[in-house]
């Protein structure tokens, strides 16, 4: 049974192990593990953001980072979901719905007029997956300056 809850300071190495296989998988190299694990650290006691988990029999399966802001565009919080991962051997269950489907709860919960998220434009799995889910595809360009 896959239960959905917030991250614990126990859970920070689960945590990072799945931060790495995601960035990984994107073919981006994972800042050093004291970097991480920091950051981890950070957001596990920051009230803006959190770390929602899929756990099966003490194991983290899957993840998700959920941002809070307020939003101009809905006058209201704004929940912007990031790192959404399902361990590689169990993709294609519903953990990735379940993880969805409670990050909808969790923002209607804090009073948030929208949830969002960013996908690599090569990441069509993703894409299909998240249309199924009923999320609306908009078209923008994303702009970064990286900051060293």
């Amino acid at each position: 049974m896959i239960t959905y809850r917030s991250a614990t300071s126990a859970d920070a190495t689960q945590v990072q192990c799945l931060l790495e296989e995601i960035m990984q998988d994107h073919g981006v190299v994972p800042p050093s593990p004291d970097r991480l694990s920091a950051t981890i650290a950070a957001i596990l006691v920051s009230p803006a953001h959190m770390f929602l988990v899929a756990e099966e029999e003490g194991l983290l399966v899957g993840m998700c980072a959920l941002i809070f802001s307020q939003s101009t565009w809905t006058a209201s919080q704004a929940c912007e979901l990031q790192d959404v991962i399902v361990t590689r051997s169990r993709r294609l269950s519903d953990i990735g719905r379940g993880l969805l489907a409670t990050a909808e709860q969790i923002a209607r919960s804090r009073g948030c007029g929208r949830m969002f998220l960013l996908a690599e434009s090569w990441n069509l799995d993703a894409h299909v997956f998240y249309r199924r889910y009923g999320l609306s595809e908009k078209t923008c360009l994303y702009f970064e300056r990286a900051l060293p």
